[in-house]
Formats: structure tokens, sequence, C-alpha cells
């Protein structure tokens, strides 16, 4: 449910362990680098089941780590699309059903493929619609951003949208697509989404602390970094990320993701589960909201979620018996990084790896931009006579040649091909193997003008800036990246495109920096959506390059 993020990623172009760990172990490891809060986990490894924190939960006061309730944002999801397959069980709509016929001929709309669009495109995020509705900012309330996003303001944005390009459109996340889905099923089961999935999905299955609201049991601090953030409530959306929950009922759900026969809704499990399109993004395809990949060949299940101070992971490996669940108060770590890092998958030994020079000729063919789906990409550059890879939403990392067309990272498990058409040669593809899966993207276009700069010309730039007197974005610096979040909002990289201006690739949207008589940096704009919005420095630099 993030605000300001490219689609659903795991984390691939990431740092891998260079031994198996247990799932608490990898926690373990990333709670070090937590400013506060917590890392809950749930492990299940054929019989074995084992549950674990790591770092701070002063507000669970001895409660059980597995009991401590946590936001699981997008993990919402993956009950909405089980609804969905749970209301074509019953047959109160079919997967062809279309937003249109749910709503009534009462209802009108702008553009008529809105109103044809079908549940199950919803779901599987086939619907044409972006990842936020355009009026979102309506629904905010600090620091909570889906509060005040009613059934009015989300009709007013579905009646009035309009999709762009010819369908059929490819997966591409949308968190209003499947908030819209929820909405419209409480309306099939003649209730609201949050009743129909707690009688339908949650308690049928055994999940007696997984709802909006759970009763009784502590819950956890919600954190943005070393800072407590509010917890976030959604309205109309509540279907893409609304439900809360604790790791003992996470794995209670990835016991029956792992045998849905055993379970009485295994028919609904039977529609849900299986594949109903591309999504190539996460390397693999999607069902009703739960995406279908590989992990080292191994069919898996997963999904992450997300919140304004909190994050979350599942995966569920049928072939091995394997269910791993993290919930985190910190909206710092995602859940697949922390799933990530129980991973086996060695780095090869650095004097395997040797780099060779390639002439610059062929070089300077790499470059350019490499679409996964509409809105994830990989953005290919050449600096310092070296290519530099970016996957959406991530920072550059360098790509050493081992042959030609064939790159790899010192640091990293995993390797860049580009590939070619077999008539002309020319470059029409690239593909990232790593953790035992590809993710193939085609060649899109050529590579944006990005300058890459150190750490240290980066940090004139840090520091806290006051949007409009009201909103603290904060800018600091790490791993050579500049980022930027906006309070309630997640970090997201920015990347300079010319002097001073620095662009989202996440999001239309870029900070160009103003500075005073003496060229210092006093401020910030943000430009987005034909808007620009000043923001003084409020706060000097914050970001220690060395780290």
């Amino acid at each position: 449910m993030k605000l300001l993020v490219s689609s659903l990623l795991m984390a691939v172009f990431t740092a891998n362990p260079l031994s198996a760990r247990t799932l608490a172990e990898a926690a373990a490891l990333e709670a070090k680098e937590l400013k506060a809060g917590c890392i809950v986990t749930a492990e299940r490894i054929g019989d074995d089941v084992k549950f674990a924190i790591a770092g701070k939960a002063p507000e669970a006061k001895g409660t059980p780590p597995e009991q401590i309730v946590f936001e699981i944002g997008s993990i919402t999801k993956v009950f909405t699309g089980l609804l969905l397959a749970q209301a074509v069980v019953e047959k109160k709509v079919t997967l062809e059903t279309t937003v249109g016929s749910v709503l009534g001929s009462e209802t009108k709309f702008a553009d008529p493929r809105v109103a044809a669009i079908t549940l199950e495109q919803l779901s599987m995020h086939t619907s044409g619609l972006p990842r936020m509705p355009t009026n979102a900012a309506a629904g905010m309330v600090e620091g909570d951003p889906y509060a005040k996003y009613d059934e009015k303001l989300l009709f007013a944005y579905i009646t009035s949208a309009k999709l762009e390009g010819e369908g059929p459109y490819s997966s591409s996340y949308s968190n209003v697509g499947v908030g819209l889905l929820g909405h419209l099923l409480g309306k099939v089961f003649q209730t609201t989404w949050e009743d129909a999935v707690t009688k339908k999905i949650c308690l049928p299955l055994g999940l007696n602390d997984t709802a909006v609201e759970p009763a009784k049991l502590p819950r956890a601090t919600p954190h943005a970094g070393a800072e407590e953030v509010k917890p976030w409530h959604l309205a109309a959306m509540a279907g893409a990320g609304a439900l809360r929950s604790n790791a003992a009922d996470m794995m209670t759900f990835g016991e029956a993701l792992l045998h849905p026969e055993k379970t009485p809704l295994k028919d609904a499990f039977a529609i849900a589960l299986k594949p109903h399109a591309e999504a190539p993004s996460l390397g693999g395809q999607i069902g009703l909201g739960v995406f279908l990949t590989r992990t080292n060949g191994d069919f898996t299940l997963t999904h992450d979620g997300g919140t304004g101070g909190f994050c979350s992971g599942l995966q569920v490996i049928p072939a091995k018996g394997i269910v791993r669940v993290a919930l985190i108060s910190n909206n710092s770590v995602g859940g697949s990084a922390v799933i990530t890092g129980t991973s086996d998958v060695k780095a090869p030994p650095a004097k395997e790896q040797k780099e060779i020079a390639l002439p610059a000729e062929t070089m300077k063919q790499y470059p350019g931009v490499y679409e996964l789906d509409r809105d994830s990409r990989f953005t290919v550059v050449l600096h310092d006579d070296k290519l530099w890879v970016r996957l959406t939403g991530q920072t550059f990392l360098p790509a050493l040649a081992k042959a030609p067309d064939r790159f790899f990272n010192m640091a990293v498990a995993a390797e860049i091909g580009f590939n070619r058409d077999s008539k002309e040669h020319k470059l029409e593809s690239l593909t990232l193997y790593q953790n035992g899966r590809e993710l193939t993207a085609k060649r899109a276009g050529d590579a944006p003008n990005v300058t890459l700069r150190t750490a240290k010309e980066l940090q004139p730039y840090a520091g806290e800036y006051a949007l409009m007197g009201l909103k603290k974005l904060t800018v600091t610096v790490l791993a050579d990246t500049l980022f930027a979040q906006l309070d309630g909002q997640e970090v997201a990289p920015v990347f300079e495109t010319s002097a001073d201006r620095f662009e989202y690739d996440v999001v239309k949207a870029a900070l160009v920096f103003t500075r005073d008589d003496k060229k210092q940096i006093n401020g910030l704009m943000l430009q987005q959506n034909g808007l620009t919005i000043s923001a003084a420095r409020v706060m000097s630099p914050t970001s220690d390059p060395k780290k």
C-alpha cells in the first residue's frame, strides 16, 4: 500500500548471504540496522515451526512474539483475491463479471472501458487502472493517507477515470484496482468487505486474530526509521491493505496455502492459486491476488506488504513444505529482504569472477531502458567506462563484463545477460539471473541522462525540507544515492538528470533544489502532476557519507 513505489518487486539484484540461514537469523541481521521497532518471524520447514523476534517491542509487555499484531499491508490483497474466488464458488459472480454490472446501469462512466473491467482483472492487476487514484490526496489525514478515502471519493475517481491506450493490459500493480475489488465484493455479499472477508475467509481458516481491528492482543508500534508514526486506516480502499494480523495467524494462513486441499475453502483456493496472468516484474505469474514465482526452481507463492510504519512478507514453497512470514514494525526493511536473507545461493568466489575488457563501441550498445511492465524497468547507463544498472525503485549497481553480453557484480549472486535478435544481432532485451529465477525485460528506449555522483558530492542536498510549511520531506544519502521521503510515504531514490534536478523513477516527479546568493542550498521544489510545490530547508544535512 505504499504511495511512492514501483510495482511490487521482490528483492532482486540485492546482496545475498554467502550461506543458508534460518529466517530468525536473517531477521537478526536485518534488525541490527533498525533504529526502532522489531521483526517477528515465523518459519515452517517440514514439520518444524519456529517463531522468533529480533529488535525491540516494549509495547508487547511479555506477550509471545507470535501474538503481537502488525499491519500486514498488501498481503491483504491475497485475502481479497481469495474472497473473489469464494464469491465465484458460491455463484454470486463469475471472474468475468464487470465493474459496471456490479454497480448497475444507474452508474455512469466517463470511459466505458472502465465499466467493462472484470473482477478477475482487478485482482490480477490487468485492469489498466493506475497504482493510485488521481484524487488520493483528498482522502489524506496527516500521517494516515487513506483514512478519509471513502466510497464517495472512490466512485468519483472510477466514474471519471480514463484508461490509457488499448487493452488487454499487462499486469501492473494497482492499489486502487484491488481497493475497488474489495468494495465491490462487499456489495456482492450484501455487506462490507471487512465483514465478508472475516466471515468467508478468516474465520473458516481459523484466523481469529486477523481483522481490520483485532481485539485484545497488543499491537506493534509503527516506525519510519527512528520515528514513531501513526497507524494507517483504510476506508473504501480496505481490500487493498487494511488487515492486521500476527505471526501465529499468518503461519496458519501460510499452511492453508501449503495444503489448500485440507481447508474448508479448497474450491476457492483452487481458483485463486492457479495462474491467471503473466507478472514479468515478479519473474512469474499472478493468481487472484497472489504472486506465483520460482525460488531456485521451486514453485513459490508470495506477497509483500507495506504501510507507513510496517512491512511484511509471506513466502510458501509447497514442494519443500516451507512457510516463511516476516512482520516488521518499521518501514525501512522490506519483508522480502528478510526472507531473501535465508537464501543458500552463494556468490561465486571473487577469483572465479574475472572482469574482461570489452571494446568501447560494444559497451556503448548496452545503455538503455528495458521494460518488465508498465511500472518496472531496468535502466542501464555507462559511467566511467563501466555499466551501471538499476531496477525501478533501487539504486544503481556496477555490472562488470565476464563475456560479451554477460555481466556480473562482485557482491551479488546475480548476473545480467543481454539478448540479441537472431538476424541483425541487435540488442532486444536483458535477462536478470538471480535466486534461481530469470526476469527478462524488453528494450524500450535509450538511456536517460543521469549523472552518478559520490556520497560526498551528494551530501550538500541532505536535510529536511518543509513542503508548504506542513509536511516534512527528508533527504538522505546512502550508497552513493540520494533518497527522499515524504512523511507517511516510502523512502525512494532520486537521480540527477541535470544540475540540481533529481527525478524519481517510481513516479513521474522531480525535486529541483534551490540556492541562495551564496550558492548554498536553501530549499527545493517538488514537481508532480503539473504542480510545483516549494519547500524551505529547515534542517541541515543529517546523512553520514561514510556509512
